[in-house]
């Protein structure tokens, strides 16, 4: 779920350097039409050697299920990942199940092979194993593309130490964006450390200014709204918090998409807004503060939040199936759920779920809990649009300008409006 990410906690394996479907490993299904002795190819995103190691432990949960089946990796660090993808789509040869980011879905649905009931019941799973809005996130067009691993929200993130510091009550999932501001400004100036870190990075800015204005920047038919008048309101207070209140600093430049955490973890903002895959992390022992994590505060029209997520699919085409199909199902059933419930990700499947929090640490658990509860309790599926990817690309450049003085808010998103709006 990039979600810069983040997205690691995820998918298993064998790193190779194969081609995604080369004819000489069999990446493209070769093998029996029932699967035994197929090789099934399976491309997932994987950028350094944490994420390796929790890729191989899922890995070995999935094989084990899938005997007869040989399965390979072949990974691309997240930066890379939709580069090489497209390149695999361009020459015909996208690995057999390929794992696939929600917020993109929407312009890979042609690569991907729908999944009837027939192919879930060939895979071992079920719907209504899932948790609605997390597999509501592989769907497009009526059609699902994908079942997911995981499921995931936003938080806000804060530095306890320096709360308490500036003598501020910390966070609560009741909290306002009023309670949000006045904290921030608060901490700002009784510590010297900035009280929050705006970001550049796709639902990491998009969050707090939609929950402000409680909307999404994309119809429910699907048409990109980032001109609604709420959310322009929304997102000029944004930006304020860099230029007005000055209670975070800007963004240096376009290539900084890591810069509010950078801020966060070394103690020079007090909050963020990530996504709670983060959780574990930002709340652990390695901190060098107390952290902690609430829900996104709410606006005037109430809680608000959204269900994101990634998946695997099966690529149109993959020549054997129903292999694949095994694989897929292994990959995304209870056994590898319960593994990535252990390596701190949150498992789509609701049967999953709960073990989750009976792995979080004993001193974080019980706020943790109250976050997710909380943070998830009537969230709504991101909405997206099939230039998605291409709008995420032009924000950073947009809002660093914005944050530097050097274009209004309402301009900028004026902007992409025209220039991305189907």
């Amino acid at each position: 779920m990039h979600l810069r990410i983040a997205l690691s906690a995820v998918a298993a394996v064998i790193v190779t350097a194969t081609s995604a479907c080369g004819s000489s490993s069999g990446g493209s299904g070769e093998g029996s039409a029932g699967g035994s002795g197929a090789t099934i190819t399976w491309s997932m995103w994987s950028g350094d050697n944490e994420s390796t190691k929790k890729l191989e432990a899922q890995m070995a949960g999935a094989q084990q299920l899938v005997p007869n089946v040989k399965i390979e990796l072949q990974t691309a660090p997240w930066a890379d990942y939709f580069t090489k993808l497209n390149a695999n789509l361009a020459s015909g040869k996208l690995a057999c199940v390929t794992a696939m980011n929600g917020q993109r879905l929407s312009g890979y649905t042609a690569a991907l092979t729908p999944l009837t009931d027939e192919d879930l019941k060939a895979a071992g799973i079920s719907r209504g194993d899932y948790d609605p809005a997390a597999l509501s996130v592989m769907e497009h067009g009526g059609k699902l593309y994908g079942l997911p691993y995981d499921t995931a929200t936003m938080f806000l993130f804060y530095n306890a130490d320096l709360f308490k510091k500036a003598g501020v009550a910390e966070p609560t999932n009741t909290w306002t964006v009023d309670d949000f501001e006045a904290a921030a400004k608060t901490i700002t100036a009784k510590t010297g450390v900035k009280g929050f870190a705006v970001s550049i990075d796709e639902f990491q800015w998009l969050s707090l200014p939609m929950a402000k204005a409680g909307t999404q920047v994309v119809t429910q038919d699907g048409r990109l709204d980032l001109t609604n008048p709420a959310f322009v309101k929304a997102a000029e207070w944004y930006a304020g918090l860099v230029t007005q209140s000055r209670v975070s600093n800007a963004v240096p430049s376009a290539s900084e998409s890591a810069w509010d955490p950078g801020q966060f973890e070394t103690g020079k903002a007090a909050m963020i807004i990530d996504g709670s895959w983060n959780a574990a992390k930002y709340t652990g022992k390695d901190m060098p503060f107390t952290g902690g994590a609430v829900r996104l505060p709410g606006g005037p029209a109430g809680p608000f939040g959204v269900t994101l997520g990634s998946g695997y699919g099966i690529a149109a085409n993959c020549a054997n199936k129903q292999a694949a199909l095994k694989v897929l199902g292994a990959l995304a059933g209870p056994k590898v759920q319960a593994v990535i419930a252990e390596q701190g990700g949150y498992p789509a499947q609701l049967g999953s779920q709960p073990l989750y929090f009976q792995a979080l640490p004993a001193e974080s658990k019980e706020k943790l809990t109250a976050a997710f509860r909380s943070a998830f309790d009537g969230a709504s599926a991101q909405r997206v649009t099939e230039k998605w990817t291409q709008i995420t690309t032009a924000f950073p450049q947009e809002l660093v300008s914005v944050y530097a003085g050097q274009k209004t808010m309402a301009d900028a998103l004026a902007g992409l409006q025209q220039r991305f709006a189907q």
